[in-house]
Order: C-alpha cells, then structure tokens, then sequence
C-alpha cells in the first residue's frame, strides 16, 4: 500500500490493543520523519513520541481515547503554522496506515506533561497503535460530502483532476466539518473554507493542510507538478460565505 492508496483506507481508529510496537518500526519511523515535505520549510517544528503503555501519561481534553502511544506536534501558531502542521501530520498519518496501525486525530487533547524544549507550541495530538478492532474501510462507506457539493467546476475537469477532488474529498477534518470547497479549472484549484462559526472551526487552517495533502499525493500519484500559491486579487475580494485560502496551479 503506498500513502495515496492509503488516502482510500484509512479510517479514525478509537478502540487500541494496549500492545507494544515493534522498536524496529520506530527506528523506521524516524526515518520517515526526517524525509516529510513541508508547505513552509521554514517554519519550525518538533515531533514528540509518547509510549503511554504503562499507563503513566495523563492526557487531558474532550473526546481523547486510550491509546498505547500519542505522537505530539509542536509548532509556532498561526494560520500558516496550522496549514503547515496539517499537511505534515497527515504524511505521518498515511504512513501509519500505511504501515497497519492506527490512528485517531485527538484536537482537543494535551498532555501537560510533555512540552518542547524550544518552547514550540503543542497544536495537535495523534493517538496511534494497533487497532482492536477494523483498521480500514472501503471508501463509498465515508461520510463524505459528493464532489457537486464540495466543488464549483467552472470547467470540464480531467481525469486528473477529477482524481485529485476524490482524494480531497477523502481528507478527515473536525468533526467530519469538512470546511474546504474549492473551484475548480482544467489548469488551477482555488481552496476556500466555509465562513461558519462552528465549535471546532478554530482547526480549519489545520483541516486545510490535511486536504493540501492528499491534493499533493494525488497529483504526484498521476505525475502532474503543482504549486501552492496565494492570488491576492482573489484575497482582496470579500466571499459572503467562504475564506479564500490559496490556489493550486497545475505546472
């Protein structure tokens, strides 16, 4: 299974086997870790592995479930270090998957415990581990939004595109909110969020770059380049219901 196959599988796991991994996955782990692509190379970040197997770590929050390890994303704040942050973990995410173990996004957990040594701020907990229970699911059983109802085409997409909107549609958010709508031509996407004061939409930047991600694997699966980019002709317009966030170019 590679990370865009992975993209169709994956399913929130929230019943684990409080069993250990084997070390040599952590050690292939890092590996992967070190080889994450960026939306901002420049922003720092920090990635923390937490075995709670013995049952010593206490995380805090709404909705957490009880896993035998967490994964913590440290980062600076802010819109652009949120998408970013989303984008990076959902590689992480894939590869999980990709790997057999699962995984549950924990948005309003924190472990007190754990801080990074840099004073990067904690944005996102992962809990991950084997699943007790089903890992993955075929993708018609997602409670997904249809593609009419995420996408304005103003042109007639290509196979590839069309490919690349099935991927984004896969994409997990808050709550299953599912914020983006994009617009969409043969050679560019243009990304929006709802403008809907929802009780999580403070996760929107971080659901966009999740939704970036699995663009990107797409994209990459059938060979085409993109790029992200900001037309600030479309920033200075005022939308009544949707955030213009970025564009994506088709190379």
């Amino acid at each position: 299974m590679t990370l865009y196959e992975a993209i169709f599988k994956r399913r929130s796991v929230r019943t684990y086997k409080m069993e250990p991994l084997p070390q040599e996955f952590f050690k292939n782990f890092r590996k992967f870790e070190l080889g994450l692509q960026a939306l901002d190379s420049s922003i720092p970040y920090s990635v923390e592995i937490i075995n709670a197997l013995d049952g010593g770590v206490k995380i805090k929050g709404l909705f957490k479930v009880r896993a035998p390890y967490y994964l913590m994303f440290f980062s600076e704040t802010g819109e652009e270090a949120e998408k970013n942050a989303g984008y990076l973990m959902e590689q992480m995410v894939l590869y999980l998957t990709e790997k057999g173990i699962g995984t549950c996004y924990q948005g309003l957990a924190r472990i007190p415990a754990v801080s990074d040594p840099n004073g990067l701020k904690p944005l996102m907990v992962l809990a991950f581990g084997y699943a007790d229970g089903e890992l993955y699911r075929e993708s018609f059983k997602a409670k997904r939004l249809a593609l009419k109802e995420l996408c304005v085409f103003r042109e007639s997409p290509t196979e590839e595109t069309r490919l690349m909107m099935q991927a984004a549609r896969m994409a997990p958010s808050a709550v299953n909110s599912q914020p983006w709508r994009f617009m969409v031509y043969q050679n560019r996407i243009h990304v929006f969020a709802k403008k809907e004061k929802l009780p999580f939409s403070r996760f929107t930047a971080f659901d966009i770059g999740i939704v970036l991600c699995h663009i990107s694997l797409a994209a990459e699966e059938v060979w085409r380049d993109i790029e992200f980019t900001r037309r600030e002709q479309i920033a200075a317009k005022e939308f009544k219901n949707n955030q213009y966030f970025l564009s994506i170019i088709f190379i």
